[in-house]
């Protein structure tokens, strides 16, 4: 069985943006229910306990070298991604601790948000992003694109045995 880092977004840009009618906080915590019924352990940053004086910098670190064998990231449209792309670039920096555990990345993101091209991450969505995160292909990531909520509770399911 899999231990899964499961990161992404918590919130939408605007309440009248939601894909689904909770935050993609609520979608995470539901894939990590899935998971966990299916014998994987699932961590969320958000619900892991804190450290006094430690920072969110090092709270990632303490949780990825927690024995994690998988990182997954859901990315859904219109959510807010500032930190979601702060954890992609944490990811890059980690690179080397990465492949030498040989923790493999999932990237489960809707068909609209993102796809590698010429060995680059290509962020389809307009608005804020970061240039830095091109180098999110050098990691290697399994690409997983979903379409609707039933196709990625489908691929949800399949990522599960894959685990």
């Amino acid at each position: 069985m899999a231990i899964v880092f499961l990161l992404g977004p918590s919130l939408w840009k605007s309440p009248a943006s939601g894909v689904v009618p909770n935050g993609p906080m609520d979608v995470r915590k539901r894939i990590a229910q899935s998971w966990k019924r299916d014998g994987h352990t699932v961590i969320l940053m958000e619900e892991a306990h804190d450290i006094k004086g430690e920072g969110f910098i090092g709270k990632f670190d303490r949780l990825l070298h927690d024995h994690v064998t998988t990182v997954v990231m859901y990315w859904p449209p219109l959510a807010k991604m500032q930190t979601t792309y702060d954890e992609l670039i944490l990811l890059c920096d980690r690179q080397e601790y990465l492949k030498r555990k040989a923790i493999r990345f999932w990237l489960v993101h809707h068909v609209s948000v993102a796809s590698i091209q010429e060995n680059e991450l290509k962020i389809l969505e307009t608005g804020e992003r970061s240039r830095y995160l091109t180098d999110v292909a050098k990691l290697g990531p399994y690409m997983i694109a979903w379409k609707d909520q039933d196709d990625l509770n489908d691929k949800i399911q399949q990522l599960s045995q894959e685990l």
